[in-house]
């Protein structure tokens, strides 16, 4: 009787504590706040998406919290004032960052690359269907009185906005002075102000399928401009690429559109654990493909351009680097 008890209890004291160990070296939970961007933009719909990924992929009991953010300046600050944890920033910005350039008075050092090149942005210089104006320069050659939107303070819509004004011996106080104005607000309220012609022209970033931009291709109907070959050299300088959007992107728009573009990418504050970070990024890298499937703009994502410096602007995290590394894609 007592043998039988041995030989019975045997398996059974194994599974248990095989058990118990499969569960005490399991990974501990990944608890993050996740910096995206405001809601109804493609940024905070990528971060609904990510989220959904990371936590298929990370231990059980993990949480992805997202935040509704300007986007990627204010990003970049709430990663390194440590108010979010990972955060989606273009890598332009990011690099501005480690520079101390640009909208960052000072050089941050804590902010570090997880998974680069998700996508594909362009600028966004759109005036209403029927409108005269068919550039920038235009606008001081004629001191044309025009209501420009663009986005909120601390976003890269804003900012680009400021510089391609810029880039043709613009300013805001230039446009005011025309007899124009500035309206920075959400992509919602300036589709509401430039569907009512309250506005006249927005001036921002886009991507393909941006819901917005798609939007008001419908109605009321818009018209791209290009930029300038001087005005691309002017922004090349501030971490830049010449790129062309292709024709048909959006509705009626039989032409291509010459600019700049940059990629969106993933990034978390340096004092997420490396243990963290490496599970993130692996979640994410492994789930890339159900990503492409929901957004046609993330078609041009590889692998290897997921750790290239290009589409990063900053150092990796040592977790990043950790998978990419078991996965062949870094030595």
């Amino acid at each position: 009787m007592i043998k039988a008890f041995k030989k019975n209890a045997l398996p059974f004291i194994l599974g248990g504590f095989l058990a118990f160990s499969g569960t005490a070296f399991a990974a501990d939970p990944v608890n993050v706040k996740f910096a995206a961007g405001p809601t109804g933009t493609t940024w905070y719909a990528y971060a609904g998406s990510l989220r959904t990924e990371m936590l298929e992929g990370l231990p059980q009991g993990s949480t992805v919290d997202i935040l509704g953010t300007p986007m990627a300046i204010a990003n970049t600050k709430l990663l390194a004032a440590k108010r979010s944890d990972i955060g989606l920033i273009f890598p332009p910005v990011a690099s501005w960052a480690v520079q101390g350039f640009g909208p960052f008075d000072k050089k941050i050092d804590n902010v570090l690359g997880l998974v680069g090149g998700l996508d594909q942005y362009y600028q966004r210089i759109t005036v209403q269907k029927d409108s005269p104006i068919t550039s920038i320069a235009e606008i001081k050659e004629k001191k044309l009185a025009v209501r420009i939107g663009t986005g909120p303070q601390g976003s890269l819509n804003e900012y680009i906005s400021k510089l391609i004004l810029e880039a043709n011996g613009l300013t805001y106080e230039d446009i005011e002075a025309f007899g124009g104005s500035v309206s920075k607000s959400s992509l919602s309220i300036l589709q509401d102000q430039f569907g009512d012609k309250q506005i006249d022209m927005i001036i921002g970033i886009t991507t393909e399928g941006h819901p917005n931009t798609a939007q008001l291709s419908i109605a009321p109907g818009q018209r791209f401009l290009s930029l300038s070959d001087d005005a691309v050299k002017f922004l090349e300088k501030y971490g830049f690429a010449r790129a062309t959007m292709p024709a048909n992107m959006f509705e009626d728009q039989s032409e291509p559109v010459e600019g700049v573009g940059f990629s969106t990418s993933l990034y978390a504050n340096a004092s997420v654990s490396e243990e963290d970070a490496y599970q993130i990024t692996k979640a994410v890298m492994e789930r890339r493909e159900n990503l492409q499937r929901s957004f046609g703009s993330m078609k041009g994502w590889t692998a290897e351009g997921s750790a290239a410096e290009t589409n990063l602007g900053t150092p990796l995290h040592p977790g990043a680097k950790k998978y990419y590394k078991e996965a062949g894609l870094l030595k």
